[in-house]
């Protein structure tokens, strides 16, 4: 190589202008964070979760001492990347719920104000799968603003402890929503399958469609 040639190398390595070669895992981690972007996760698990949920009567409490029914109605997730090497997000899960109490003597409905904080972690697996996992919240950390329009169930709200009872059991109904198999489907992505079944419609936004396309 010239000496010339050698001068234009070096120039080439110090100009910040010229552009760099990202390597494969750079590239890798780029395009992770990139797809799976805040407002892209976001409103995945809008659509992954639907607009309510109805639950029970299923028995709650220490002992099943009552029975619990629930109609859970999902607003717009919110949420916010964490710091840290793997891709992942606080997401805030708001639910206005009615909670419907059978207490074998007696009777109460709860309506309530939810958020539930999910914390979404993004992996990969070999040989190209995208896993999600969500982990729940510790019953601390569940937000539940609770209303009863009459005053024994404002008395009972005070006095049987409900508002822990209905955050343990929001986890489990959480818990038991995330194991179901379309979840799991939603949360494993097989980027070589799916590049198999789309490739077509892919490939059609850059091969020529015809023979103009051919020209110049």
């Amino acid at each position: 190589m010239t000496e010339a040639a050698q001068r234009d190398g070096v120039d080439e390595q110090l100009d910040p202008a010229a552009p760099s070669v990202p390597s494969y895992e750079q590239f890798g981690n780029e395009f992770i964070r990139r797809i799976l972007h805040k407002d892209r996760i976001l409103w995945t698990i809008d659509r992954l979760l639907g607009d309510r949920i109805e639950i029970g009567p299923i028995g709650a409490g220490p002992g099943r001492t009552f029975t619990v029914s629930v109609v859970g109605t999902f607003r717009p997730t919110t949420g916010e990347e964490l710091p840290g090497d793997l891709l992942t997000y606080r997401v805030h899960l708001p639910i206005n719920v009615v909670f419907d109490l059978d207490l074998k003597m007696d009777r109460h409905r709860f309506n309530a104000d939810v958020v539930v904080p999910l914390t979404l972690t993004v992996h990969v697996d070999a040989p190209l799968t995208i896993r999600w996992d969500i982990q729940v919240p510790a019953e601390a950390d569940v937000h539940l603003s609770l209303h009863t329009p009459t005053l024994r169930g404002t008395v009972l709200q005070k006095v049987a402890g409900i508002e822990s009872e209905l955050r343990r059991f929001l986890i489990r109904i959480v818990e038991t929503e995330l194991a179901k198999p379309y979840v799991r489907r939603a949360t494993h992505i097989d980027m070589e399958q799916l590049l198999e079944e789309t490739w077509p419609a892919v490939a059609a936004t850059f091969l020529p469609s015809g023979p103009e396309d051919r020209l110049g």
